[in-house]
């Protein structure tokens, strides 16, 4: 047995889901989940201290937010513009293949500037991303080698 089919293995037994990730033209981890019932890419983003949604993104597809009156800045590694407030998003539920991720709740940010970034390398605008909240809850490991996202399915 080879060692990446043996992590998943003790994962496994241990209560841990795996969830393959792709990885983008400029080699952000990208997962495929879903806002309530609307399938979104998520970019997993270690150095983000919070879950998000790109705003306008939100705006577009009528899921209702609330404006914090906090700065722009809840992912400092994402690029979010400090020039609109963080939001928090209305009763959603974010899932990956059905499983509920729990986090310190789901917020909104203005992306604009990031996404005019990424289009100029031809890379498609991020929607969402998984931050250190998630991954702190469900205890996630990441194997680098497969590309894999494991997170425990009950989590702490």
């Amino acid at each position: 047995m080879d060692y990446t089919s043996a992590i998943a293995e003790l994962l496994s037994r241990h209560g841990f889901r795996r969830f393959s990730m792709t990885r983008t033209g400029i080699g952000h981890l990208l997962l495929a989940g879903h806002l309530d019932d609307r399938p979104i890419d998520i970019v997993l983003d270690t150095g983000a201290g919070k879950t998000f949604v790109e705003l306008s993104y939100c705006r577009s597809a009528g899921i209702a937010v609330r404006d914090t009156g906090q700065p722009g800045t809840p992912a400092a590694g994402a690029g979010g513009s400090t020039a609109s407030n963080v939001h928090l998003l209305g009763n959603v539920r974010l899932t990956l293949e059905g499983l509920p991720v729990r986090s310190d709740g789901i917020f909104a940010i203005d992306m604009t500037h990031t996404d005019q970034k990424l289009a100029m390398r031809g890379v498609d605008p991020i929607r969402a991303v998984i931050g250190q909240d998630v991954l702190r809850y469900h205890q996630a490991v990441i194997d680098y080698a497969t590309p894999a996202l494991f997170l425990r399915e009950e989590p702490a």
